[in-house]
């Protein structure tokens, strides 16, 4: 009987056949990934310019007066929750340096811009620095001091004030990696509970965050934080519904609901632990431990019945 398998010479057609189709086909498939990465890039870098408009109408008093150039950080735009905290860059995968700088210069109203990097928005132009994208060297970087205060093990500032008690501002001196006095340039913000504010009040616990930002005259950034924790020893209010009986039937079932916590730092969070199996009848315990930035908590328990 005869065999009716490929042939040799058919075998090889066929493979130099694929072949041809993978030389092709990838060169195409990487072009449009590419220019998938650049267009989603680009997007990215809108949505930066974007959130650095938007702050400056916030904060007008940033805008450049004149001819002169304002920088400002992508980590002062986390900081005021203009863009997520995680945005990325496309063409590495890895989230935007913290100290990319964008400025903010003045320009004529017929000012055409056709750079990709760069934004006009009224009369002045939000432009990326180029040169921050990728991680500055450290020894490049500017540097600012906090005179009066010393940083802990892990470089961080943390200062402990009671309630009520009394705040002493720090005495803070910036300078360029060449050794040019920068410490004019400094900008300080203050924020409480992810909300800027004017200054720290101790009549208020909290945390609270001052961060000092300069960047130098070649679009260098650098920044240092000082946390304030103003503590006291109130505990949060808790209060929670009442037991519950729900169906063997339900798969769902919402445990924050109706569930309130009050401070007098106007803030605090609340967890639960417990678990409960649905669609299995018995009781389950779960407990709520509501805590304040002072770190005081109160606990509360609820019996969720399933029948």
């Amino acid at each position: 009987m005869k065999n009716s398998g490929f042939t040799l010479v058919e075998l090889l057609g066929v493979i130099a056949i694929i072949v041809i189709i993978f030389i092709l086909v990838v060169p195409n498939v990487n072009m449009i990934v590419n220019k998938g990465k650049e267009t989603t890039y680009d997007r990215q870098i809108s949505v930066i310019l974007n959130a650095a408009y938007d702050l400056s109408l916030k904060n007008s008093d940033i805008l450049p007066k004149e001819d002169n150039i304002v920088y400002i950080t992508l980590s002062e735009l986390k900081e005021e929750g203009l863009v997520d905290a995680d945005i990325k860059n496309p063409n590495t995968r890895e989230p935007f340096n913290d100290s990319l700088v964008i400025s903010i210069k003045r320009v004529e109203t017929s000012y055409e811009n056709h750079d990709k990097l760069a934004k006009k928005n009224g009369n002045y132009l939000y432009s990326i620095v180029k040169d921050s994208i990728s991680p500055t060297s450290t020894n490049n970087k500017p540097i600012i001091t906090l005179n009066n205060l010393t940083a802990n093990s892990s470089g961080n500032y943390i200062t402990s004030i009671d309630l009520n008690g009394t705040f002493e501002e720090a005495t803070y001196k910036a300078t360029s990696s060449s050794g040019e006095d920068l410490t004019d340039k400094v900008r300080v913000r203050i924020t409480y509970n992810d909300t800027q504010v004017s200054s720290i009040d101790t009549k208020k616990a909290g945390i609270y965050h001052i961060n000092y930002t300069v960047v130098d005259d070649n679009g260098v950034s650098n920044s240092i934080t000082r946390s304030i924790i103003v503590a006291d020893d109130e505990k949060p209010v808790l209060k929670i519904p009442g037991s519950a009986t729900i169906s063997i039937n339900e798969e769902t079932f919402d445990l924050m609901k109706d569930v309130i916590c009050n401070d007098n730092s106007s803030y605090c969070t609340v967890e639960t632990t417990g678990t409960i199996e649905f669609g299995k009848a018995g009781k389950y315990i779960i407990e709520y431990v509501a805590k304040d930035p002072s770190g005081n908590t109160t606990t509360a328990k609820r019996v969720i019945t399933i029948e």
